[in-house]
Formats: structure tokens, sequence, C-alpha cells
């Protein structure tokens, strides 16, 4: 009994918004060994780092030659236009809102038949009495 109890009380406080366990306030996540190397390597990809010595590969990414880039620059430059252009499509879905669609459903009441011209006229009307 004691424990079916107790167990209603908990719901009951839980309903109510009040927090009943779990981590306190301001408790770090735990750490991810394979997270942070997944990030860490993802970091270094994107960070502007490689020296272009390369006059082709310079002509290519339309850039003098000992400009600094990051390797996903080189990689974008070797690819062709429309990989590239699905690379960047995909890459904006992590930077822009996606749209969503959005309904209304509209209930008039009252007459609705006058026009707003009519409208204003009744209302100046109404204002010269």
């Amino acid at each position: 009994m004691h424990h079916i109890f107790k167990f209603w009380i908990t719901q009951i406080t839980m309903a109510q918004g009040r927090k009943t366990g779990g981590r306190q306030k301001g408790t770090p996540n735990k750490p991810n060994p394979l997270k942070e190397t997944l990030r860490n390597q993802s970091v270094a990809y994107f960070e502007a780092n490689i020296t272009i010595d390369d006059e082709e590969i310079a002509a290519v990414m339309h850039m003098p030659k000992g400009s600094i880039v990051s390797r996903f620059d080189l990689d974008m430059a070797m690819m062709e236009p429309k990989d590239r252009a699905a690379i960047q499509e995909r890459l904006l879905r992590y930077h822009t809102p996606q749209m969503q669609s959005v309904s209304a459903e509209v209930s008039l009441t009252g007459e609705i038949t006058n026009t707003i011209e009519s409208r204003l006229a009744q209302l100046a009307a109404e204002n010269d009495k």
C-alpha cells in the first residue's frame, strides 16, 4: 500500500510541474569521447589551414597561388558543378529555417456584405448623430 501511495503522490507532484528527481540543475552531460573526436574532425575539415602551392589547383579554385583554404574547399573545387550544388543545398538545410505549411480556418459572423466604403460611410453617419 505504501508503494502505491508514494507513486500516486509522485504523479500528482509531477503533474503540477515540480521536478521530483533526475539530475540537479546545471549538472553537465557526461563526456562522450566518440562525440568529441567526431566534432574535432569536423572542425578540422572546415578549418582553413592548407596553402595552395599548385598553379593548376589555384586556377581550378579561382584563387591566387598562396591562398589558404580548408580541406572542404579543396574537395568542393574538385567536384562537378552539379555535385557541388547538391552539397551546398544539403548544407543550407543546417543554416536556414525549414519552411512549413500553415493552415488557418476563418469564421466570419454578422453582416459581411458591406464593402469598406459602405462601412466607412455608415460609421461617419453614426459619428454625425
